[in-house]
């Protein structure tokens, strides 16, 4: 199975990062996994390779979120779910609408203010707003 390109995108992020040319590269990829090209890779040679990047000292920064980590917000995961959860009942990406429904909503005039407490609601209420609209 081919990876996700947002899955090749971090590897070549790391490789980037920890300063690794291009024959470097390679003999690590063909070393860990056994090709010679990060496109040849399936889910268990990516697992290895990101393993091996973080021995080297390589660290992701996609789980601190959009807005990071910040004590008594809401988490990047409660960002992501509500993003998705928009996106999923409105059927647009704009962040904009989202800030609007956030503000009528919740008093909160960005994604990006919400505390821990307004997201579980803003989550729970677009669940709902999702289900309902599933059913018509």
């Amino acid at each position: 199975m081919k990876l996700y390109p947002n899955k090749l995108k971090l590897l070549h992020v790391a490789q980037k990062r920890l300063g690794l040319d291009d024959d470097d590269w390679r003999d690590l990829l063909e070393e860990v996994a056994g090709c010679r090209s990060s496109s040849e890779l399936d889910l268990e040679g990516f697992a290895a390779m990101m393993r091996c990047l973080k021995q080297l000292g390589f660290e992701s920064t996609y789980a601190a979120g959009p807005y990071g980590r910040r004590d008594g917000m809401a988490t990047p995961d409660q960002v992501r779910l509500i993003q998705r959860l928009w996106n999923e009942y409105s059927c647009t990406d704009d962040p904009r609408s989202l800030d609007h429904w956030l503000e009528h909503s919740f008093g909160i005039s960005s994604l990006r203010f919400a505390d821990a407490d307004a997201a579980g609601k803003a989550i729970a209420a677009l669940k709902a707003m999702v289900a309902r609209r599933q059913k018509a």
